[in-house]
């Protein structure tokens, strides 16, 4: 989504779907202040960020946290979340105006008193987990990624077989409906593996506008797919994180079914 130039009367049009659509902000909200999460690209330029900090001021949208994603062909792409008692509206038109180029391609409200794990806090509840860190995986990577659904799966059953799930949260699709093209983790088994995790992005060709990210666990037949529907595409940094993660859940699994084995 592309925020309006200067000038342009309308609001910005969120992202559709009822999991994207944040209620209206209005004055009549302003003593009820909304918890969102955006991501912005803008220009990579030295004062850039700091123009755009300057209009959520203006509009009373305080910044919480902001975590660069991404820099390419002289864009910055960063995750924010911010709280906007009123003015969330004003805020990215200001925003627009004064950072030509300046653009947000994700909206989320969430839930102001929940706590969303951010992947190192994710990565210390894996450690912590034993026996239920490949649950635990799967429960908060759609929270912490801003995804819909997670599903480990082993495919090292034949071909005739639906691979065989290891955890899945809430939202995921059935192991007998996965497409094949989820299923062949070829590309992700490099000299690397074992040693620095791997994923890539996946795309689904279904006019779902959802996109799969898989990083592999402790073998070549098993990984873990990660899926986001009507949201920016993963970006290199949110594939280390995953593939990272992974490989901590399957290590820690591994190394409680050892201990369960030896006692």
């Amino acid at each position: 989504m592309t925020a309006p130039t200067d000038g342009d009367p309308t609001e910005p049009a969120l992202p559709s779907g009822p999991a994207l659509d944040p209620p209206p902000v209005g004055p009549a909200e302003s003593a009820h202040p909304m918890i969102f999460s955006l991501r912005i690209s803008l220009p990579d330029l030295p004062g850039t960020l700091g123009r755009i900090a300057s209009a959520f001021g203006k509009g009373s949208v305080n910044i919480l946290t902001l975590d660069v994603i991404d820099r390419e062909d002289g864009m910055a792409i960063d995750d924010l979340r911010v709280e906007a008692p009123r003015g969330m509206q004003e805020a990215l038109r200001r925003a627009a105006a004064d950072v030509p180029g300046f653009a947000v391609e994700y909206v989320r409200p969430l839930e102001a008193f929940r706590h969303v794990l951010e992947p190192l806090e994710l990565a210390v509840l894996l450690e912590d987990s034993g026996s239920q860190a490949m649950v635990q995986l799967v429960e908060h990577l759609p929270d912490a990624f801003g995804a819909t659904w997670a599903i480990a799966i082993d495919v090292s059953a034949s071909r005739d077989a639906p691979p065989a799930v290891l955890a899945a949260s809430i939202g995921a699709p059935s192991a007998a409906r996965l497409p094949a093209a989820w299923l062949d983790f070829s590309e992700l088994v490099s000299p690397t593996f074992g040693k620095a995790g791997a994923g890539r992005p996946v795309p689904n060709c279904d006019d779902d506008d959802l996109e799969v990210a898989a990083a592999l666990l402790d073998r070549p037949c098993a990984a873990v797919l990660l899926g986001r529907e009507r949201g920016p595409r993963f970006r290199a940094s949110e594939l280390r994180h995953l593939g990272l993660l992974a490989r901590i859940a399957a290590s820690v699994t591994a190394r409680s079914d050892s201990l369960v084995q030896a006692v």
